[in-house]
């Protein structure tokens, strides 16, 4: 699977927190504006109240994997961010899928034609 284009300096992520929209869920936040590329770009935030660094990296892993299965179905041009809550850290791997996909259908950023192909798939 081809790697994912993160957002890296901490310029972008704060441009995503102060220009951004956004929407939530008990397990995720999501917040996303536009950028001015032909693709879209993901950051993970995970702060101390989901757990130790362990607990952490875990939880980054797994949205990551989360993110690769999705990303062929995201629409091209937006800084994505998510702010994964404490709640995310004891959560099943299917439940944080399904909290993200509904976030990112919430916001207008999945392909709607590619994401029912794929709900069709499985």
């Amino acid at each position: 699977m081809p790697a994912l284009d993160m957002l890296r300096s901490t310029a972008d992520f704060k441009q995503v927190q102060l220009q951004s929209r956004s929407r939530s869920h008990p397990l995720l936040l999501l917040r996303y504006r536009r950028n001015d590329l032909e693709r879209t770009r993901y950051g993970i935030s995970t702060g101390r109240k989901v757990g130790p660094a362990v607990v952490r990296n875990a939880v980054r892993r797994r949205l990551r994997a989360i993110l690769r299965s999705i990303d062929p179905m995201m629409a091209r041009g937006w800084d994505v961010l998510i702010v994964a809550r404490s709640e995310s850290a004891a959560a099943r791997q299917v439940d944080l899928e399904a909290a993200l996909r509904l976030l990112l259908r919430g916001a207008g950023l999945i392909d709607t034609a590619t994401a029912a192909a794929d709900d069709r798939a499985r």
